[in-house]
């Protein structure tokens, strides 16, 4: 568990956004577990809708959601002026390289391929905390 995982109402709040339930159910569990806030969403607009709603401090964003791509949904955040410094981190389960997926530095802290390996996914949360 996180070291400075706590129940006072300031834990890191997180949000998950991908079309696969069972994905987000799990990153829901496993994120809880370890102390964070956690809300989920399957699809870019109410990921937009939750985010403004929710204010997470990270969101992890499926790059190939069903309504629009990932790296739309991260320029849309980006230009929320109430979401400007969320941390976003990329989850693909495209094997390509990052280039060749359009990886935007400027759009993306992270960048993790599917299936997210929990032990990194934790580190780089840790990173962003």
């Amino acid at each position: 568990m996180r070291a400075n995982a706590n129940t006072s109402g300031n834990a890191p709040r997180i949000m998950v956004v991908d079309d696969h339930v069972a994905s987000t159910d799990l990153l829901r569990e496993i994120l809880s577990m370890e102390g964070y806030v956690v809300r989920v969403a399957h699809c870019g607009e109410d990921a937009v809708a939750a985010a403004r709603e929710f204010k997470p401090q990270i969101a992890l964003l499926d790059v190939g959601l069903p309504d629009m791509n990932g790296y739309t949904l991260a320029g849309l955040l980006k230009a929320d002026p109430a979401l400007n410094q969320i941390r976003l981190v990329a989850l693909s389960g495209y094997a390509q390289s990052v280039d060749t997926e359009g990886f935007e530095q400027e759009s993306f802290d992270h960048y993790l391929l599917k299936p997210v390996d929990v032990a990194q996914l934790l580190s780089v949360l840790e990173s962003l905390s």
